[in-house]
């Protein structure tokens, strides 16, 4: 009962628009009993109280049922754009079925603004000379750079995926960005051996839909099978990250699943010197190394 009357007076500031309020007793019911419903009603006040960080949180405790209906489309494109995530924004209107033509004329007004602030050609600068900065300054970059428009930061992109300063890791993130947004022009793309490779973005396959990558991850899971669930765990991290390194050219590194998972946990027999297994203990070693900067 006494829920009954806290929802419906946050139903009757909700309708009087005393967003206030009813952001408060929404916020109040949504944390006993985390509904669709009031994740949504909670996310509405707190966009309307122009507390967008709070609003995306929430929001995406429970993205995916913002894109069963036009009018909660429109609701999430408003908030990724408060937060400036335009490219995100952008990401979702060629992956949609059925993209509400508000969401497109939001998205064109969002980026003729953005244009118009007296520092956009230094944010738009900074974003394209990334590889100035540390491997820290370079990924919060590449997060600054999603509020970008479009055509700059596909320019922007298209100059970093070849610039031999770019870290691994924001480089093939850029390369998995432009896969998302299907994007038809070739692109030039350096990958870790140091050549570079024309690539159409939207031939290019995701990360898990790669049949190297999924017969890898078999092989990890069923050496590990009878290993504690930590250890599983951490592995299959490693292993994830070593993948998403490796990307688009995963097979060109890993010739053998099961002797790479074999070299990733250490069972590998004494005076094995077979070449493939040699290459992989290379390959592995490198790709340590690009780890332990992402961390440090």
């Amino acid at each position: 009962m006494a829920n009954e009357r806290v929802l419906k007076t946050a139903n009757d500031a909700f309708k009087a628009e005393d967003w206030a309020t009813a952001a408060r007793l929404y916020d109040q019911l949504y944390q006993e009993n985390k509904t669709v419903k009031l994740n949504h009603l909670v996310v509405k006040c707190h966009y309307e109280l122009a507390q967008y960080e709070i609003a995306l949180a929430v929001m995406r405790e429970q993205e995916q049922s913002y894109f069963e209906d036009h009018y909660h489309m429109i609701l999430w494109a408003k908030i990724m754009l408060a937060n400036h995530l335009n490219i995100m924004v952008r990401i979702a209107m060629v992956t949609l079925p059925d993209v509400p033509q508000e969401m497109t004329l939001l998205v064109t007004e969002y980026e003729a603004a953005v244009r118009q602030r007296p520092d956009f050609k230094q944010r738009y600068q900074t974003f394209y000379q990334l590889s100035a900065g540390d491997v820290t300054e370079q990924r919060h970059q590449f997060e600054m750079g999603k509020a970008l428009p479009i055509a700059e930061w596909q320019t922007a992109v298209t100059h970093l995926l070849t610039d031999p300063f770019v870290k691994p890791i924001v480089r093939v993130s850029l390369l998995e960005m432009l896969t998302k947004l299907k994007v038809t022009d070739p692109v030039s793309y350096v990958w870790l051996d140091g050549t570079a490779t024309d690539v159409v973005p939207s031939q290019l396959s995701p990360l898990d839909d790669l049949p190297v990558v999924q017969t890898t991850q078999d092989a990890l899971q069923t050496l590990l099978a009878d290993d504690d669930p930590i250890t599983q765990q951490l592995y299959a991290e490693s292993l994830r990250v070593q993948l998403s390194l490796l990307y688009p050219f995963v097979n060109r590194a890993v010739t053998a699943p099961q002797k790479w998972v074999c070299v990733l946990t250490g069972q590998i027999s004494d005076g094995d010197d077979d070449p493939t297994t040699q290459q992989m203990i290379d390959w592995q070693g490198r790709l340590g190394e690009m780890m332990q900067e992402m961390t440090s």
